[in-house]
């Protein structure tokens, strides 16, 4: 179970980045919201995980269940970090293409 919901976290992860910088990249940076509902979502998501799984360890020791909550905790800092990657992409690759398009024409 553990296992699986680390692999949510990374694919929820990926999920924002490429949808977040996709939609900003092809209709602009408003539609960077879009990731922000995406981000809302997974992270609703995580939670009811999290109170699922912490219902079920009952008979664990103490050390496996905060051991379980931290990884829950971790998958929340991998998809608010994944929202702020596709931002700071974003932003590197609008100054790149810019760069790339003005320089033909100062030169011709």
């Amino acid at each position: 179970m553990i296992e699986f919901v680390i692999l949510l976290g990374v694919i929820g992860g990926w999920i924002i980045v490429a949808s977040t910088l996709f939609m900003m990249l092809a209709l602009g940076q408003t539609w960077g919201l879009v990731g922000v509902a995406l981000l809302v979502g997974f992270i609703l998501i995580n939670h009811s995980l999290k109170r699922k799984y912490m219902r079920t360890i009952v008979d664990a020791t103490p050390r496996a269940k905060a051991i379980a909550a931290h990884i829950f905790e971790m998958n929340e800092l991998i998809l608010l970090s994944s929202y702020l990657v596709s931002l700071i992409l974003y932003e590197g690759i609008q100054k790149y293409v810019e760069i790339i398009i003005k320089f033909p024409h100062a030169l011709g």
